[in-house]
C-alpha cells in the first residue's frame, strides 16, 4: 500500500465510521444553535456545505433551517468530488424537497476557491463544462425519488476523477455543476436559480465540517480551504468549521500503538492566529472569531456488547473509528493489525470508560454586516 495512501480515499472506512458514530448527529445540533441567529438576506436564505459526504449532516441542516425558516427560499449548494457521495446525498433529497418545495439545489466537484462562482479556473476545462439541471415534476416524494434515482448514468459520465499532475491529490477530469428544483415551482425560483457564467454567490451558513487532513499545515488548511470560504460569506454569514481535536478515548488507542504519532498538530487557534497574520485588513476588521469549542461524540454500541464481554463487532468499529479519525494510513493499519495488540488495548480502553467517544472542535466565524 502506498505510503501517501490519503484519508478521505478510503471510502469504507468513512461509511462505517459514519454509520458506528453518532458525529453527525451532534454537529447538526451544534450548528442548529448557530442558525437561529443567521439573518437571511433577500431573495434567499444561502447555505453552503463545504464537503457533502453522504449528505447526513446537510439534511439535517435542512431540517433545522426549514423550521426556522418555513417559507424563505433556499439556495443550497454543495461540493463533492465523489460521484458516490453525490448520488446517497441526493437519494436524500424527495422528502426535503416535500417539506420545503421552494428550494434549488446545486452540487458541483469544483475547489472551494471555484465553488462559490462555479466556475473552474482551469479555462481549458472550463470550456467543456458539465453543466445539468433537473425540474423535478409532481408532488410526491415518491415521484421526485423516482426522477433523481435516473441521475445514476450523468453521474458517471460527469463526476470523474483524476490524479492532478502536481499533488497527486484526486481532482476533477471536468467541471461538473447539478442544479435541481421543482418545476411547479420555477417561476418563484427563477431568480436564484444558478446560470451560465452568472455572479459570485455569497452565503448566510457555509459548514465546513472536517474539510481537510488534520496533518496538512496550517498554511494549506487556510489557503484551499477556511480563506475562499470566507470569501464566500455574505454580510452577516457564518462559516461553522469542524474537525477533529483529539485527546479522547481513541487517540489513547492511537498512542499505544504509535506513541510519537501527532495528527492534530494544528487547531482552532492556529488557524485564528494565521488568518490575522495574512489575510488584508479590510477582510480581517469585517470577521469576528468565536470562541473555540471542543465536544465529545460517541460509538455507538448496544449495551452487550460491552457488559457481557467486548464483541467482535466492536473492536471492528473501534479500531476502523480510531484508525480513521487519527488518519492513519493503511500500511500501518495492516502492520498493526498483524501483531495483533490493538484488540488488547482496544478491550482495556473500552472497559476503563464503557465506550469509546472523540472529540471535536469547531471553529465559527461571523462575517460581520
Amino acid at each position: 500500500m502506498s505510503k501517501d495512501f490519503r484519508f478521505f480515499d478510503s471510502r469504507q472506512k468513512y461509511l462505517l465510521f459514519v454509520t458506528t458514530t453518532n458525529e453527525k448527529n451532534i454537529i447538526a445540533e451544534k450548528i442548529s444553535t448557530q442558525i437561529k441567529n443567521i439573518k437571511p438576506k433577500k431573495p434567499a436564505l444561502k447555505i453552503f456545505d463545504a464537503g457533502l459526504g453522504d449528505g447526513t449532516l446537510l439534511m439535517s441542516v435542512l431540517r433545522s433551517c426549514h423550521r426556522k425558516f418555513p417559507t424563505i427560499p433556499f439556495l443550497v449548494f454543495g461540493k463533492e468530488i465523489s460521484m458516490e457521495d453525490v448520488r446517497m446525498s441526493i437519494e436524500k433529497l424527495p422528502d426535503r424537497f416535500m417539506e420545503h418545495p421552494n428550494m434549488v439545489f446545486v452540487v458541483s466537484n469544483l475547489y472551494y476557491a471555484e465553488a462559490a462562482y462555479l466556475t473552474s479556473n482551469n479555462a481549458n476545462k472550463q470550456k467543456h463544462i458539465n453543466w445539468e439541471t433537473l425540474k423535478l415534476n409532481g408532488n410526491s416524494s415518491f415521484e421526485f425519488s423516482q426522477q433523481l434515482g435516473q441521475l445514476d448514468k450523468m453521474l458517471h459520465n460527469n463526476w470523474q476523477v483524476e490524479r492532478h499532475h502536481k499533488s497527486g491529490n484526486p481532482t476533477y477530469k471536468l467541471p461538473s455543476v447539478l442544479v435541481i428544483y421543482r418545476h411547479d415551482h420555477e417561476f418563484d425560483l427563477d431568480h436564484i436559480i444558478p446560470q451560465h457564467d452568472g455572479p459570485k454567490n455569497y452565503f448566510d451558513l457555509v459548514i465546513a465540517s472536517q474539510p481537510y487532513r488534520s496533518r496538512i499545515s496550517v498554511q494549506k488548511k487556510v489557503d484551499y480551504v477556511v480563506k475562499p470560504m470566507i470569501q464566500a460569506l455574505g454580510p452577516g454569514g457564518k462559516l461553522i468549521l469542524v474537525h477533529a481535536f483529539g485527546n479522547d478515548s481513541g487517540m489513547e488507542i492511537i498512542q499505544k500503538i504509535w506513541p510519537n504519532d501527532n495528527p492534530f498538530s494544528s487547531l482552532a487557534n492556529d488557524i485564528i492566529a494565521y488568518l490575522k497574520d495574512t489575510l488584508h485588513g479590510d477582510l480581517l476588521n469585517k470577521l469576528k472569531f468565536q470562541s473555540p469549542e471542543t465536544f465529545r461524540y460517541n460509538l455507538r454500541a448496544l449495551p452487550n456488547e460491552i457488559e457481557n464481554g467486548i464483541a467482535t463487532s466492536i473492536i471492528f468499529s473501534s479500531w476502523n473509528a480510531a484508525t480513521y479519525v487519527g488518519q492513519i494510513n493503511n500500511e500501518n493499519v495492516m502492520k498493526a493489525e498483524q501483531n495483533g495488540r490493538y484488540v488488547q488495548y482496544i478491550q482495556e480502553i473500552i472497559k476503563k470508560y464503557g465506550g469509546l467517544w472523540f472529540n471535536n472542535e469547531m471553529l465559527v466565524i461571523e462575517h460581520q454586516e
